[in-house]
This record gives C-alpha cells, structure tokens and sequence, in this order.
C-alpha cells in the first residue's frame, strides 16, 4: 500500500489543506493520506493551538468525505514533543511505501530535524510548494539531500492555496465570512465549541 503521512497543527484544518492531500493522492497514487495533527511541534510557537481533541475532530470531520484520507492521533497520544521520526516508526507498515508530504519551507531546512536521517531512510517525500517557490533552489536542495543521505524527492510543480490557519483564525476572530475557507461541518464544530474568539 502507498501512504503518506501529512502532519501539521490544523489549528483548524481548512480547504487548501484537504486540496492538497486529494491532489497528492492522485499525483502520487497514494492509497491513503493520514492526517496526523500534531501534539506540541518543537519549532512552533503553541501558545494559540486549539486542545488536540477539538483539532483531531475537525481533521475527522473535514475528512468525512473521503475514503483516501484517513485521520490519526498517533502524535496526540505520544504526548510531549510531536518528533517526525517517532510518527513514522508509528505508522511504518512491512508492506507500505511510505512516502512524507512536506510544504517547500519545512522541506529546506529538513536536515536540521530531529532524526533527519531516520526520516530520509524510511520515506519517500513529497514536496508542496507555496507562494513564490523557486523551483530550481528546491531540485538543488533535492540533489544535496540525495548526494549526501540518499533522500528520495518528488517535488510537485504546482503551488498550494494561499489559504492559512493564522487567515481563518483571524478572520473567526473579527467575524469575517469564513465559510468559503472550511468545511461546513468544520466551521459548525468551530462556533458549537466557542474556538478561535
């Protein structure tokens, strides 16, 4: 089976992130995409991160919908830092091709991580661009990581939305019109639980 593990804080999850594990599954022919909210991410400011049940049931309900994406809350019931190494140990399955979606800012500075070498060993990565990507500083750092770890890259020439979480959060917050950002069921979740005002 081909898997790919999406992790982020989802603070709340919003269309762009649904788009972009729908158009990796089908650029990649991955199976599944997991959804895997994270506890506390090491190089994050988390002092405004919704409590990981809310963010796990909104990832849930986001993904209703669709059968190739699947929701876990591997990091959430580690406790403590959310490491990328420690989740894929967690998920890695005998017969999986296992395979890492990472935006292109996390991806330059992947060498910098905790375990980077275990994460280069064990999956391939899928590489999301956003904004103004130069996509030949993304290839040279693809070959660096290649030449030196032996990473595998697939890097996927078409940018994600400009949509963020810091976007919808504010706009929840000043009571802008938020419902073209997230799915119903998500922003319903959102105001029954009081979250982000």
């Amino acid at each position: 089976m081909r898997r790919a593990i999406y992790g982020g804080s989802f603070n709340p999850i919003h269309n762009d992130h649904i788009k972009l594990a729908l158009a990796a599954a089908e650029r990649f022919e991955l199976d599944r995409v997991i959804l895997v909210p994270t506890n506390v991410t090491p190089l994050k400011d988390n002092s405004a991160i919704a409590d990981g049940q809310h963010r796990l049931r909104m990832c849930q309900l986001a993904a209703e919908d669709y059968p190739q994406l699947e929701v876990s809350d591997v990091e959430l019931r580690r406790k403590g830092k959310s490491y990328t190494a420690d989740t894929i140990a967690a998920l890695k399955r005998e017969d999986d091709t296992l395979f890492l979606l990472v935006g292109a800012d996390q991806y330059v500075t992947l060498d910098k991580w905790h375990e980077f070498r275990y994460i280069f060993d064990n999956v391939i990565l899928l590489v999301a661009p956003r904004g103004e990507i130069d996509y030949d500083s993304l290839e040279e750092k693809s070959m660096e990581y290649r030449a030196n770890y032996g990473c595998r890259t697939h890097i996927y020439h078409q940018p994600i939305g400009a949509l963020s979480s810091s976007l919808v959060r504010e706009g929840i917050a000043t009571g802008a019109d938020v419902s073209a950002m997230l799915d119903p069921r998500v922003l319903e979740y959102i105001r029954k639980n009081d979250l982000y005002c």
